[in-house]
């Protein structure tokens, strides 16, 4: 069938669609990549391998077709929007005028973890506003869990339908408005901390972590985990609210740091995917950073304040 909801302009769309079926699921992927190819679009497909494969089974013409999900290119929110810049870059150096993509990004429902996914979702309608690329989010719905199907019609300005047609998305909520699901507690959290600081400088932070992970993580990550923490702990006093107060649990080859304050956060639910030095707040690239370390970092925003919460 044609693709009946081929924008025109030369901004980012942003869509998603669910699938019960592999039939389904064909017919919303395989005319997008089909109709992109006949226009000399170059699209980048990534979802697992056997989904990938009944991609490459189905679509006329591969060429300029890139796979890329049997790689970790969805390993993380912020490693993910990089790989996709680099991409997007080369092609439109080469000339391309519209980049496709499309993916189903971590979620229970393909045995991942959703928590970020949120926030890349939002963010990406900021981040690549003005880039020319069309991205179609696949989800299966027949696993997908309520409150994230309930983000992901949140975070898209249009839905497509089983038939492969696009329309506007009247509940949709732009990246200003967008309410991100609670963050999971860590088990670690349960406990109390091996070490709280309250109004420490980044310096304090930094032996504390190094003096509790010595022999217990290894050096690399706690390289990592301390550099994270030492920006976390700078980010907070200069832009958060006192007081600024950092949490650190270890358990067995493991180590968790938080590092709140009573602010309420970057205004960007975005920041810390891209390396931009100033947001609203000023605390742009050194959250860009840590989410670029072997740390798992969240961002955390509740009623209470900020917190950056990274483990190792």
């Amino acid at each position: 069938m044609t693709d009946a909801a081929a924008p025109t302009d030369c901004t980012h769309v942003h869509e998603a669609g669910f699938f019960r079926s592999d039939a389904e699921f064909g017919r919303l992927i395989v005319d997008f990549v089909d109709s992109a190819v006949a226009a000399g679009e170059p699209v980048i497909i990534g979802f697992d391998r056997r989904k990938n494969d009944l991609v490459r089974s189905s679509i006329a013409d591969d060429t300029g077709v890139t796979f890329v999900g049997d790689s970790d290119h969805y390993g993380a929110p912020a490693r993910a929007i990089g790989s996709y810049q680099r991409q997007f870059e080369k092609h439109m150096s080469q000339g391309a005028t519209r980049v496709r993509i499309a993916g189903e990004i971590p979620n229970p429902g393909n045995g991942g973890s959703f928590t970020g996914w949120d926030r890349y979702e939002s963010g990406i309608n900021t981040l690549w506003r003005d880039l020319p690329v069309w991205s179609r989010c696949l989800y299966d719905a027949t696993a997908l869990p309520q409150d994230v199907h309930d983000v992901v019609v949140r975070a898209h300005p249009r839905l497509v339908g089983p038939d492969g047609r696009a329309t506007r998305n009247a509940g949709y909520e732009g990246p200003e408005q967008f309410t991100l699901l609670p963050v999971p507690p860590d088990p670690l959290e349960a406990a109390a901390p091996a070490e709280r600081l309250v109004g420490c400088s980044p310096g304090t932070a930094r032996n504390a972590i190094q003096e509790l992970g010595r022999g217990h993580v290894d050096p690399a990550a706690l390289d990592d985990l301390v550099y994270a923490a030492s920006e976390a702990v700078t980010n907070a006093h200069q832009y958060g609210r006192p007081p600024v107060t950092v949490r650190i649990w270890r358990a067995a080859h493991r180590m968790l740091v938080t590092v709140h304050d009573t602010g309420a956060g970057p205004g960007d639910r975005s920041v810390g995917f891209a390396p931009r030095a100033r947001t609203d707040t000023g605390a742009g690239l050194g959250l860009w950073i840590a989410h670029h370390l072997d740390v798992t970092t969240d961002l955390i925003w509740d009623e209470d304040g900020f917190t950056v919460r990274l483990a190792v």
